[in-house]
């Protein structure tokens, strides 16, 4: 199977190529500096999602595609001005999924966050205030515009929303709380959610889902 990472070069989906890859699978990305891209094995295409030609020739030969896809550089701080465009999420899903249908390609397992859509009230007041006054407001939004797309595309799609992410990345254990019967903890590693995302394509778990995570 040959998997297509959006976000490739950040902190999750490094380590999503990474267990892909451990998994003897196959791994296409995009970045704008394949060169910064350190995962030995994957193809990496130069560029960026939110052009559709880029996003053409990564998914060329691929069985799915895994997005965790940010507005946020880890250098870019929540109250300096957004440099990503405000819709990059967004419009890269929807390149990404035009393409999908195109190709044949049915499965995609999505990263957003826990507090996107129908999820709101399960983040604590505080973060939904700062959700208002930060420029993680701007994130919120084009998650929800893009959670609205996969809904609406008829693909096998999964939505993942783990709560805050860590780099404790030896901690693997997750629960989720798809049923609202169960609270979660306060944060999650992201070699748990990349653990989490590639089980959910080779089990074929959680489609037409929305899954919160957290660590157990």
């Amino acid at each position: 199977m040959k998997i297509l990472i959006l976000g490739i070069s950040g902190r999750t989906g490094r380590l999503v190529a990474e267990e892909v890859l451990k998994r003897g699978h196959k791994v296409s990305g995009i970045a704008r500096d394949p060169a910064r891209v350190n995962v030995t094995g994957a193809e990496i295409v130069q560029g960026t999602p939110y052009e559709i030609e880029t996003v053409r020739k990564a998914i060329d030969g691929c069985d799915a595609v895994v997005s965790t896809l940010s507005l946020f550089p880890a250098t870019q701080g929540l109250f300096s001005r957004v440099k990503t465009p405000l819709d990059f999420m967004s419009v890269s899903i929807k390149n990404c999924l035009t393409l999908m249908k195109e190709r044949g390609i049915k499965r995609i397992v999505v990263m957003t966050a826990l507090g996107v859509g129908d999820s709101r009230m399960e983040v604590p007041g505080f973060f939904r205030i700062l959700i208002k006054i930060s420029n993680i407001g701007h994130a919120y939004a084009d998650h929800n515009r893009q959670e609205k797309l996969r809904e609406e595309s008829g693909l096998d799609w999964s939505i993942l929303r783990p709560v805050m992410l860590t780099d404790k990345n030896m901690e693997l254990s997750v629960i989720h709380n798809l049923k609202r019967d169960r609270p979660l903890k306060s944060a999650v590693s992201r070699n748990a959610v990349a653990h989490f995302m590639l089980d959910c394509i080779e089990k074929g778990e959680f489609i037409g889902q929305k899954p919160g995570l957290s660590k157990s």
